[in-house]
């Protein structure tokens, strides 16, 4: 089927220029950090990209650790950095390895991991390092030291392995904040190390737009400077309509130019949205008014857009409300009398990717579904 809504795609539309630079950083050695709001195709072309480059990678999604609202399971982050880079280098080298269980815990993984390399590979430092982590997680011990170890691992096994070129991926790269708690200078510790990785490329991304850029862009933080920032933008007019028509005649359904021109400006250019619009039509078989006109109350819609807002304050999600039924624009003294509040808010709002500042102090929401879904309520 050409419309896939919710998982990343390995072939994306329309985002050849993307991959192909960021191809061309990954082979040269060039930290990159791939930036914008959910839904707009960053890990499609993360993981397109990685495939394209034929170089051996790790992609790590952060978001997976996350423990509640602010908890952060920093030993099983530790343990997948450790697994997934060993496992691939390990592979890389021509040796075969399968996990006896299949399990979530990356912990147990690297448990059965040192059995196979103190049999097939001399580096004791890695063993050691695998002994101290599992016997420092099981009883809850501080695990920082043991991760500064683990960050040199990719050029450890690069060099013992003559792999001229390793990329470890880090998505959702900003909710590593929150590791912060166990290992406050977390960031300061990998920027030290990943400067000095010659045979290592290292990929960020995030949609927490406004939370990367202040890991990213603010000068006293330990990664000013360090990435070259991709900004992944919604597709334009043009490209949308090309998308939509493209799938409709795939899929054998006549939609009119109208019709096509209806759903772009309803949904933009996300593609998340556009998928999904490109499903319903394929498979209700319904009018496109119609469609569009059920699509805030559609339970993909509930639940992308739901979990989003179970992520803000009260007052972030009043104020995105208001903004809302403004038209998706507004200015502060718009949305509520107590200015300090309102500011509060809307900074949590840019923190989190969902709004952006634009000139003369006009605040915009980036995803049009948001608009169209609080409008509705």
């Amino acid at each position: 089927m050409w419309f896939i809504y919710g998982p990343p795609t390995p072939n994306p539309f329309g985002r050849d220029q993307e991959i192909n630079t960021l191809v061309k950083f990954m082979k040269n050695g060039q930290p990159v950090s791939l930036i914008g709001p959910r839904r707009i195709g960053k890990t499609s072309i993360l993981l397109a990209s990685l495939n394209r480059s034929s170089l051996p990678y790790v992609l790590i999604s952060i978001e997976e650790f996350i423990r509640g609202e602010k908890g952060f399971n920093f030993a099983e982050f530790i343990s997948a950095y450790i697994s997934n880079i060993t496992t691939i280098t390990y592979s890389f080298a021509g040796y075969k390895f399968q996990f006896l269980e299949k399990t979530k815990s990356y912990l147990k993984q690297i448990r059965e991991l040192i059995g196979a390399i103190k049999i097939t590979l001399n580096l004791p430092e890695l063993t050691t390092l695998i002994d101290v982590v599992l016997d420092k997680a099981q009883k809850g011990k501080n695990l920082s030291e043991e991760f500064s170890k683990a960050l040199d691992l990719p050029q450890i096994l690069a060099e013992k392995f003559g792999i001229e070129r390793i990329v470890i991926a880090l998505d959702e790269f900003q909710y590593l904040k929150l590791a912060k708690q166990t290992s406050p200078e977390i960031f300061h510790i990998m920027r030290s190390k990943w400067q000095f990785h010659k045979n290592v490329t290292y990929i960020i991304s995030g949609s927490a737009t406004g939370m990367l850029r202040e890991i990213i862009n603010t000068k006293d933080q330990p990664f000013y400077q360090f990435f070259y920032l991709m900004r992944v933008n919604p597709f334009d007019e043009e490209k949308s309509k090309e998308f939509l028509k493209r799938g409709f005649e795939v899929e054998k359904v006549n939609v009119s130019d109208k019709e096509v021109e209806d759903i772009v400006s309803y949904v933009d250019g996300f593609p998340a949205w556009l998928n999904l619009v490109g499903i319903k039509v394929v498979v209700e078989r319904k009018p496109i008014s119609v469609i569009l006109n059920s699509l805030p109350y559609d339970d993909n819609v509930v639940n992308a857009i739901e979990g989003d807002l179970r992520k803000l304050s009260p007052s972030a999600r009043s104020v995105l409300r208001k903004l809302a039924n403004l038209g998706g624009k507004g200015r502060p003294k718009d949305l509520g009398d107590n200015i300090w509040a309102v500011n509060r808010a809307l900074t949590q709002l840019m923190r989190y990717g969902y709004v952006e500042k634009e000139e003369r102090g006009v605040y915009r929401i980036l995803d049009p579904m948001i608009v169209h879904y609080l409008a509705n309520r």
